[in-house]
């Protein structure tokens, strides 16, 4: 038998039909937006999207009106950490990126499955409850963290990609043609689909032995998949590259530093190309520290940029140069991070943040949301409400709408 069509009818829809990710001028176009308009879902896609004056409904359609609101495709959260959501609230906050990281440390491992498992179903209900379709999330910290957070997921129809994270400068690898962390290694063994979502990933310049950075971004493009790395994130990050002291090489020294390690002598985006870890299919995290000159490069080159400015906010380690990163045509998208730096898995809310204390125009902010989200996380198609594409929308807050 046929689907019964669910008309839901809304003030406007932004569909975003026709757009292609956008970078620098194209931000700032105009977005074009059906005014009283019905969306037509069947089956759980989209069938139609247009005015409500124009709506011819099928005998046994189900009507439901949500009010004056503008609805847009549902959101890509790009980078965010579900399987640390059993710690929201347990962290130092506004005391710098160091005294984070001191708090946080203690607290990994010392929780139970169950309650790993509870929150990571809170979370994702409330990702799918604030309008989020895709979450880009890094995995990796916890042993089953991978098939717990799959599992959360899939259970909230939230699609998701997956970033294997490896952290530390220990031997890396069971052969060359796998980089995969220990313990994503073993979720994959135990359940090979999961390997479809999931691509290897570094943590940070500072935390991952520069030869599996290397490794891993080769097998990630050798995969098609997207590479994604933390990049620039603190000033604390930016010393110990350069000149090797400061308080994260005091937290991290024989702890997570080799004994012996010197710095490289670059910043951040210097010692990422040499590396040969940017260009497209890379998606960096943060950006908070790069300086006019490397923002132009990290446009030029063709590497992605997740920001997520809450949380920069909340562990007081700048802001981002959002205007000169939009303004130099990089492909820019947003995510929240996690629950341990972040008061909301809401990534609507990153975008509302930017256009109250930055003044970033709603066209930008939407495409960040949405088509640039999913071009960043190099998903063929999605952050469009179109025929035949799945029917997950968000109601935008009312600070991006026009």
């Amino acid at each position: 038998m046929t689907a019964p069509v669910l008309a839901i009818r809304a003030k406007s829809v932004l569909t975003l039909a026709g757009e292609s990710p956008a970078r620098g001028a194209q931000l700032f176009a105009a977005l074009k937006k059906i005014d009283n308009a019905v969306l037509l879902v069947r089956g759980g896609l989209v069938e139609d999207v247009r005015p409500w004056a124009q709506a011819r409904l099928p005998v046994g359609a189900r009507v439901r009106d949500v009010g004056p609101v503008c609805l847009a495709p549902g959101c890509v959260n790009a980078h965010l950490h579900l399987e640390l959501s059993h710690l929201a609230g347990r962290t130092l906050w506004g005391k710098g990126f160091t005294p984070w990281l001191e708090s946080l440390i203690p607290l990994l491992g010392a929780s139970s499955e169950n309650e790993a498992a509870e929150a990571l179903a809170s979370a994702c209900a409330d990702l799918a409850g604030t309008g989020t379709a895709h979450a880009g999330n890094v995995t990796g910290s916890l042993a089953r963290g991978l098939a717990l957070a799959d599992k959360a997921c899939r259970e909230m129809g939230l699609e998701v990609s997956h970033f294997c994270e490896w952290f530390g400068f220990g031997p890396p690898f069971v052969d060359d043609a796998r980089p995969w962390p220990p313990r994503c290694r073993a979720a994959l063994a135990a359940e090979p689909f999961l390997a479809a979502r999931c691509a290897p990933a570094g943590h940070a310049l500072y935390s991952t032995a520069p030869d599996v950075l290397r490794a891993a971004r080769k097998a990630c493009a050798a995969r098609g998949k997207v590479f994604s790395f933390h990049l620039a994130e603190s000033p604390e990050e930016t010393q110990l590259l350069t000149t090797g002291d400061g308080p994260l090489r005091d937290c991290y020294e024989n702890v997570v530093l080799p004994q012996g390690w010197r710095p490289p002598g670059m910043r951040p985006l210097a010692y990422a190309a040499s590396l040969g870890l940017l260009g497209p299919g890379a998606l960096a995290v943060h950006g908070v520290q790069l300086d006019a000159q490397e923002v132009e490069a990290l446009a030029a080159g063709g590497t992605a940029l997740c920001l997520c400015p809450r949380s920069n906010r909340n562990l007081g380690v700048g802001t981002p140069p959002v205007r000169a990163l939009m303004e130099n045509g990089g492909l820019l998208c947003l995510g929240t991070d996690g629950l341990t730096s972040n008061s909301d898995l809401d990534v609507r809310r990153e975008a509302v943040y930017l256009r109250e204390t930055l003044d970033v125009p709603p066209e930008a902010l939407v495409r960040l949301l949405t088509v640039n989200g999913a071009a960043a996380l190099g998903l063929a198609a999605g952050g469009r409400l179109t025929p035949g594409a799945p029917a997950t929308f968000c109601v935008l807050p009312q600070a991006l709408t026009y």
